[in-house]
């Protein structure tokens, strides 16, 4: 990836770039990158849908060899095996680590193979891994789903092999999600986050906002239940999903996605985004013109002010526990750390997500820059020479997320919708036509 000085960045209007809600910089304040109503009231906006193909957009430079899988057809019953090559299809293809063979260049007779291989047939055509697969319908119904990895190398012999049984539709998924995982930990000990989802507010009308959910392959999109039609900042706790929901008396409080009831309401406050570490909890609370993050318990007892003054939003808690959130006590919106700032370039700054990176911990961010937004991070502990830039002249790149296994990093795009990318920014796909904003990986 081609890297380019981080500019001193530009706030500019905050009207223009971001929602100004109730006066102040909020959780929900956002760009103007996914504020254009839906009149239908139940999805968000959907720009050049992918019908299920993945966009690849290819970022200059970074090259790294993939491990070279082939992907034959499964044997059995045709719905259940297209439906298994084309998720495993996608899976490795977003994965960032392998590179999908093209079926036509197939040479080994996969009749004659049955669910073994050739080693020698597969390496003619530069194959480094194949997987095999059976679906065969039970007498009781459903199919009994066999897959297995072959390393061409190792020979003859399956170096992984699973069984699933499993129902039509998104069972079927599930299994292949499930056994790409484990292909994943296979080579390099982490298993991936196939199969997990990732959740989001976006517009659904004017003045209105929803919370919706959609797989981490850009499938199933779906709109979550709320009590208010303006629902913000969605994050996963204790079991589900919550969000800030406002009141037609214009107070905002905690929401949980399926209780129509308030879980937790401030008097004299509002409540504005929300983020959860096992038993902790951190708010953001606006009051007297000013917002804070209070830190307690998950339940919402023993709240205690962790900032104090200005306006601070964005909360979000770190592996160990440690809170990152976004602060102008400095003057500008940066990036802090348990109190100590760790962005220092660029004038605005915001939205941190933690990223558990296999090569270390760091802190993923959007950055003002010029007219546009970009992708930015920083390790946990500010270093100026830890600051990579992962999009760069690709239009308005906004609240990047990381997947629970660290190996891939999610953002809206003003390219047309949700992108996937490496840690490093590079293998940059688009995944769905959608938009929104504070989006959230499950987990993290």
């Amino acid at each position: 990836m081609q890297v380019k000085k981080y500019a001193a960045f530009s706030a500019g209007s905050l009207g223009a770039a971001c929602l100004a809600l109730v006066g102040v910089f909020l959780a929900a304040s956002v760009p103007a990158i996914a504020q254009t109503p839906n009149p239908n009231g139940s999805l968000p906006t959907v720009s050049s849908p992918t019908g299920g193909a993945v966009t690849q957009v290819v970022v200059s430079g970074g090259n790294r060899s993939l491990f070279k899988i082939a992907l034959p057809p499964i044997l059995g019953a045709q719905d259940v095996a297209t439906s298994v090559v084309e998720t495993a299809s996608r899976d490795f293809t977003l994965s960032s680590l392998f590179q999908v063979l093209d079926p036509a260049s197939f040479t080994a007779n996969a009749t004659a193979e049955g669910m073994g291989i050739d080693p020698a047939s597969w390496r003619n055509v530069g194959a480094e891994g194949v997987v095999k697969g059976s679906a065969m319908t039970r007498a009781g119904g459903g199919t009994h789903l066999e897959l297995r990895l072959y390393v061409v190398s190792r020979g003859t012999e399956p170096v992984l092999k699973r069984e699933y049984d499993v129902t039509a539709g998104g069972a079927t998924r599930s299994a292949v999600h499930q056994f790409d995982n484990e292909v994943v930990k296979w080579f390099t000990g982490t298993a991936a986050s196939f199969g997990s989802s990732l959740v989001f507010s976006a517009t659904t009308g004017r003045g209105q906002k929803g919370i919706f959910s959609i797989g981490s392959d850009g499938q199933g999109l779906s709109r979550l239940t709320a009590a208010s039609n303006v629902a913000l900042a969605p994050a996963t706790g204790p079991g589900g999903i919550y969000y800030a929901g406002g009141g037609a008396d214009g107070s905002y409080s905690l929401f949980k996605v399926g209780n129509p009831v308030a879980v937790l309401q401030r008097a004299g406050g509002l409540i504005f985004g929300v983020a959860f570490h096992g038993s902790k909890m951190a708010l953001v609370i606006s009051q007297g013109g000013q917002s804070d993050i209070w830190v307690g318990n998950a339940d919402g007892s023993g709240l205690q002010k962790a900032t104090n003054g200005g306006l601070n939003t964005h909360p979000a808690f770190g592996p160990g526990g440690q809170l990152a959130y976004v602060s102008n006590t400095g003057g500008n919106p940066q990036i802090y750390v348990d109190g100590k700032r760790v962005s220092w370039r660029g004038t605005y700054n915001m939205a941190p997500a933690w990223c558990n990176d296999p090569e270390g911990t760091r802190i993923l961010f959007m950055g003002r820059d010029g007219a546009t937004w970009d992708v930015f991070s920083v390790d946990a502990g500010g270093s100026a020479a830890s600051m990579k830039r992962l999009t760069q002249d690709q239009g308005s790149n906004t609240y990047p997320t990381c997947s629970p296994d660290g190996r891939t990093v999610a953002f809206f795009s003003t390219r047309g919708g949700l992108y996937l990318s490496n840690g490093a920014g590079m293998n940059q796909q688009k995944i769905s036509g959608v938009t929104g904003e504070s989006l959230r990986w499950e987990g993290q």
